[in-house]
């Protein structure tokens, strides 16, 4: 098994890769390109990962995984209210690209034909959904979402909705990531008022 600092040597490796792919695109990335901007040789590169698709596939799931990993310490914040937390973890999963280089180009690396990757992706955002369903269950109560005539996976989706569409319009508009949250934080309020859940804090 690797070293705890070979994983770390890796995992920079990775958050490099996906840079280069996200300026080039798949197809023009070459692995030299992704050993000289990780510093390392193409060699050395070739040790880690086997192939072009190989490396690919390593630096989207590791992304995946950090935006979920982050996204899921803000929604087990205690002492937060649920809008908070519900804002923090969007921003997580969907804001870290904008107002970045990989902003216009984020998502149709994710959609490249060249590499099936649609299992991952999808993967992670059934994973997100349901981490999102689970915080706003634990933070309303039934009856509410039944007054309502609405459950947590609907409530999920709605908030992740609202989301995706304040990053479409923040990415279109070249905003701030800081932007990205001023535009998503009201519509995250105004869809969990009727719940009473915008100021209730976690034990």
């Amino acid at each position: 098994m690797p070293s705890t600092a070979a994983w770390t040597r890796q995992e920079r490796v990775l958050a490099v890769a996906l840079e280069v792919f996200g300026r080039y695109g798949f197809r023009k990335t070459s692995m030299d390109e992704v050993a000289r901007s990780a510093g390392i040789s193409r060699q050395g590169l070739y040790l880690y990962f086997a192939s072009k698709e190989a490396l690919f596939r390593a630096a989207v799931q590791q992304e995946l995984d950090t935006a979920l990993a982050d996204a899921s310490r803000y929604l087990d914040e205690a002492g937060a209210a649920l809008d908070q937390r519900v804002v923090a973890a969007l921003d997580a999963w969907l804001g870290r690209y904008v107002g970045s280089m990989l902003a216009a180009d984020i998502s149709g690396l994710l959609q490249n034909p060249a590499v099936q990757i649609e299992d991952m992706v999808e993967a992670a955002i059934a994973a997100f959904d349901a981490r999102l369903a689970s915080a706003v269950a634990a933070a309303t109560t039934e009856a509410d979402r039944r007054r309502l005539g609405v459950t947590p996976e609907e409530i999920a989706a709605a908030l992740h909705t609202v989301g995706q569409g304040a990053r479409y319009l923040s990415s279109a508009r070249k905003e701030s990531r800081a932007a990205f949250v001023a535009r998503l934080t009201p519509a995250v309020r105004l869809i969990l008022a009727d719940l009473g859940a915008t100021t209730k804090e976690t034990p």
